[in-house]
């Protein structure tokens, strides 16, 4: 077959809906899927994105959070071992205000000025990469195309604690958190409410036993996660665990899937029992509340 109808042939199948390029994007996590006791979304938010012929992963940037730096980062080796994918992973911060250059941060650095307008950047554990990559030149934050990152809550409430006082993302360093929403031309906020809008019970599990992409790691991954919280937590949508990190990856593929909710906010420090949101002053952003619960788990399971 010739070349020239060849790649019209794919690309038509890569983008039914008339996309001209793939979405570049970054994606700065904290991978700690396997590890005891520790979070599977960041993970299974990778998968989604490695499955997804819509996404151009330009690199992945490795964050202490769910674990420590090494762990993370060794954890990222592991998941992009296991699909199969040949793609960058950088070092980055190995705590709170750790804002010295690290290779995670000059890539996110390089690959945005590279390329102003048109990397989005999915932040999905603390935000401290992206902060010292903004610290390192005045033109970075100005040239990301848009964050997405999962973190902060509004209203909602975990373990009876007040909203935001268990935020294992921007809690963690809400100096970072506050630079990066006022230096971001677009952000978008995947906040606890939203999160705890989607559950993942036993029955999503049988359904990840049969998904088309990394099926066998993610269930052996995914199961003691499931099975722990399962003692702990129940919901009208059953017992299990929310997807946190899930819904940036799943925002990007389709906002349609989520309601807008424009609004200003301003990240405070509570005193030591991590941060609490206040609204209707300070940087404006995107902070969707509801979404369409049927849409989510079709695209969820369509590329994981």
């Amino acid at each position: 077959m010739p070349r020239k109808l060849t790649m019209i042939i794919l690309s038509c199948l890569l983008f039914p809906l008339g996309l001209q390029a793939r979405e570049k994007i970054i994606i700065d996590t904290d991978p700690a899927i396997g590890y005891p006791f520790r979070d599977v979304d960041d993970g299974l938010a990778m998968a989604i994105g490695l499955n997804s012929p819509e996404l151009e992963i330009v690199g992945i940037t490795t964050i202490y959070g769910n674990h420590t730096q090494n762990k993370t980062y060794a954890k990222a080796q592991e998941i992009i071992k296991a699909s199969g994918r040949d793609l960058p992973i950088y070092r980055g911060a190995d705590g709170p205000r750790d804002y010295k250059e690290t290779p995670a941060s000059r890539f996110i650095k390089d690959a945005v000025l590279s390329a102003p307008g048109e990397i989005t950047i999915i932040a999905i554990g603390p935000l401290t990469n992206l902060a010292a990559a903004i610290k390192s030149d005045p033109k970075v934050g100005p040239s990301i195309k848009q964050v997405i990152s999962m973190g902060g809550a509004l209203e909602a409430r975990l373990l009876g604690l007040p909203p935001g006082a268990f935020d294992l993302n921007w809690g963690s360093d809400p100096d970072s958190t506050r630079l990066v929403i006022e230096s971001a031309p677009k952000f978008v906020m995947i906040s606890t409410d939203l999160c705890t809008e989607v559950v993942f019970t036993r029955e999503k599990f049988h359904q990840l036993q049969s998904a088309p992409f990394l099926a066998p790691y993610l269930s052996k991954q995914v199961k003691p996660w499931l099975h722990f919280n399962e003692l702990f937590f129940s919901t009208d949508q059953g017992r299990g665990f929310f997807p946190w990190d899930t819904l940036a990856v799943i925002y990007l593929l389709d906002p349609s899937v989520f309601t807008p909710n424009p609004i200003s906010i301003e990240v405070k420090d509570r005193d030591g029992l991590g941060i609490k949101i206040e609204t209707g002053r300070g940087a404006p952003l995107n902070a969707p509340l509801k979404l369409d619960r049927a849409r989510f788990w079709q695209i969820f399971f369509s590329r994981i």
